[in-house]
């Protein structure tokens, strides 16, 4: 192992009695890109069932893919960590993942978001199937035995990737069912532990998730402490504003803002954590970014997502439990050059108001 470059976890490999294939999945990206490839697992492991699916993500998105029973193997690697250290280390390190990748005799390799590293890395798996998207044009093509050409226009980005696996698994079964993460026993005990008991009793717990990946998908802050005050006043709702470490300082400006009360846990837990917290909220406000793909893909909260226009397709929710608030419709949705004072300008219509309204609907239908 190369100095923690990459962890690795086993689950057992499924044996059977028909040989089917090894496959490794490539999905190094952020947190919402990660969360929104689990309907594909299940896909692979539905056609494969006695089959070996590994997947090789980065550590900081790496535990949305904890227990799930569709992964054999997780290779997690450290992209942040890498980045810091001296060229030779990195060099060697990367020989080491070759090497590794290499020893697992991977018939098929499945490149999901075809990014220059992981290009590479599917060629040198020494796969003979080796499938990533041809629609760019950075002369990477040839590094994939079977490149395929991804209609992006007006197609959510799960569609975007059937694509690629539609060979694998046939068009009989092409269908992506739901998102997926799975928590544990003990995990809920740590999200009754961060949430504590009510002070009243039974009240609704509502979740919100000011911050995001761009400041051009933050709906503004005195807007969100509006809406926590609101919702606190009509239902004594309990407001819990959630976010990594870089939004506490956003979120404690939000809480100071707000007459009521509210449990800032912005800072306090972990990726594992949240999704925990999350799992038992009964109403979810978000902006478009990692988390609000979280609770999207958990069966007891409903989310609210604020959207401008970009991404109303490609990042539309996926899930029945998820509202998308936006004043852009589809024509509006942009897609090879984004203009984001202009997608900023879309949330900005959305009022307080707007999101009142919704959340009043659904907190209604939670009775």
């Amino acid at each position: 192992m190369a100095d923690n470059y990459f962890d690795v976890s086993r689950t057992p490999m499924h044996l059977g009695q028909e040989l089917q294939p090894r496959i490794l999945i490539i999905a190094i990206r952020v947190i919402g890109d990660v969360v929104l490839i689990t309907p594909l697992l299940t896909l692979l492991k539905k056609a494969y069932p006695n089959g070996y699916c590994a997947v090789l993500v980065d550590e900081s998105t790496s535990k949305v893919l904890l227990n799930n029973p569709s992964i054999n193997r997780l290779i997690v690697i450290n992209r942040a960590k890498s980045q810091q250290e001296p060229c030779w280390k990195r060099g060697r390190n990367w020989l080491h993942l070759v090497r590794d990748l290499r020893k697992e005799q991977f018939d098929v390799v499945l490149d999901l978001f075809s990014g220059p590293r992981s290009a590479v890395l599917t060629y040198f798996s020494g796969a003979a199937k080796r499938y990533g998207e041809d629609f760019r044009k950075h002369g990477r093509g040839f590094l994939y035995s079977h490149p395929i050409k991804i209609k992006r226009d007006r197609n959510h980005l799960i569609e975007q990737k059937l694509e690629l696996v539609q060979t694998l698994v046939g068009d009989a079964t092409l269908e992506a069912g739901p998102l997926e993460l799975y928590v544990t026993d003990k995990e809920e005990d740590d999200g009754r532990r961060l949430l504590g008991n009510p002070p009243n009793g039974y009240l609704p717990r509502i979740g919100l998730i000011p911050s995001a990946g761009s400041q051009w998908r933050v709906w503004p802050s005195e807007r969100f402490a509006e809406i926590g005050d609101a919702l606190s006043r009509s239902y004594g709702a309990q407001i819990v504003l959630l976010g990594g470490h870089d939004d506490m300082s956003l979120c404690h400006s939000i809480s100071d803002r707000m007459q009521t009360k509210s449990l800032d846990l912005s800072g306090q837990t972990s990726l594992r954590e949240l999704i925990a917290v999350l799992a038992r909220l009964d109403l979810v406000i978000s902006n478009v970014t990692g988390p609000m793909h979280l609770a999207s893909a958990l069966p007891r909260p409903k989310v609210i997502g604020l959207y401008g226009a970009a991404d109303t397709v490609q990042y539309a929710p996926w899930s029945k439990n998820t509202w998308m608030l936006t004043k852009g419709t589809k024509n509006d949705a942009y897609w090879n050059q984004v203009n984001y004072q202009k997608d900023y300008e879309y949330l900005c219509r959305i009022t307080v108001a707007d999101v009142m309204d919704l959340a009043q609907k659904l907190l209604t239908i939670s009775k």
